[in-house]
């Protein structure tokens, strides 16, 4: 009798993994009636990278797509010269553009921003910290991290179209080399951007699409005010550098990603991310919940890969995409891979820019 009950359970349990990734985008229905406010985010570093001329396609992105807003993350170790002067003329550029035409501004700032490999540290700072350190207030490296907040607020405060800050991204997921940050000097840095800002502009905080029992998201919420934001993502077919990456005893093993295979995060059912659990949350606290990054491009690690004909996550995927994370009731949604889709364009893809408009227009 157990054998059999033991069978049963093996077989329902192979049907629910099959499920989930036969069916990583969970089918919605587009919701009448429901129009988010879309943005998206862009790095003049990653447009580089792909071959485009950054300025010209950032232009090119904030003149024919519908965006609300635009999220432009500051790159510290390439915006600072050697005597610690901040060099942002990227950074003012993409803000008196958006302005001309009306598109309002996120800037992330912090240690560390979107775009791999997230932490964009100075080699003086980098060097300061071991693997898989948390960085707090009593870091080494804590004031140098306050003291650049306090000096990017004041240089780019008098922008009037700089809607939000965004400080840090995802500081409680690690990078590559397992580094974090901590509540206590996340709070410190809120401090000092609100004590520069004298326009006191909200914050916006942001954790992964946090599964079911991942509730870190509940310490970020503490440290904000009504008015604020806390910005979650929403990807589907996630893959990574390494599928396996452990230190043994002093020893690192690392596995590389197998090509072509991903992982479903949507289709778990109930441990799949609540994003309309974590919505009612922090509407007790009046915050704002937003999708700040909905998968909207496949993984490309090199110009190779970005070249090919197929992938695994597609154009109309971002409409399968959009469409479940808006029945969720998410009011602003940000869609994540600009660089990549005018890098298609380039090579004569328009699939990937036009399902874009279709969404955003």
């Amino acid at each position: 009798m157990r054998q059999r009950i033991g069978l049963v359970v093996l077989i329902v349990l192979l049907i629910f993994i099959i499920n989930a990734f036969l069916n990583p985008i969970p089918k919605r229905d587009k919701v009448e009636g429901n129009y988010p406010n879309y943005g998206t985010s862009y790095s003049f570093e990653q447009a580089s990278w792909y071959g485009l001329d950054a300025q010209r396609a950032y232009i090119d992105l904030i003149s024919n797509y519908n965006f609300d807003w635009i999220r432009i993350p500051f790159f510290w170790n390439q915006m600072i010269d050697e005597k610690g002067a901040l060099q942002i003329d990227d950074l003012k550029f993409a803000v008196e553009e958006a302005e001309k035409r009306n598109v309002k501004v996120i800037i992330a700032l912090g240690a560390k921003t979107p775009y791999y490999p997230e932490f964009h540290l100075p080699d003086s700072l980098s060097s300061q910290l071991g693997k898989g350190e948390e960085i707090n207030i009593d870091s080494p490296i804590a004031e140098q991290i306050l003291e650049i907040d306090r000096k990017l607020i004041e240089e780019l405060r008098g922008y009037e179209n700089i809607s939000y800050w965004q400080i840090e991204n995802e500081p409680f997921t690690p990078n590559e080399n397992g580094w974090t940050l901590s509540e206590n000097l996340i709070r410190e840095e809120i401090k000092v951007v609100r004590d520069a800002d004298s326009v006191n502009r909200p914050i916006i905080l942001s954790h992964v699409g946090p599964a079911v029992f991942d509730l870190r998201f509940q310490k970020l919420l503490k440290l904000l005010e009504p008015g604020d934001v806390l910005g979650v993502n929403a990807y589907f077919k996630t893959q990574a550098p390494n599928l396996i990456n452990l230190n043994i005893f002093g020893n690192q093993l690392a596995v590389p990603w197998p090509r072509g295979f991903f992982w479903p995060v949507q289709s778990w059912g109930f441990f799949s991310p609540n994003f309309e659990g974590i919505g009612n949350t922090a509407s007790k606290s009046g915050v704002d919940v937003w999708v700040m990054e909905l998968q909207a491009e496949p993984y490309v690690r090199n110009l190779e890969e970005a070249r090919r004909r197929e992938f695994s996550f597609n154009a109309n995927d971002i409409k399968a995409a959009n469409d479940y994370i808006s029945s969720k009731n998410v009011e602003t949604i940000g869609l994540w891979g600009a660089p990549f889709w005018l890098y298609r364009e380039s090579i004569d893809d328009s699939g990937w820019v036009e399902m874009v408009k279709s969404i955003v227009n």
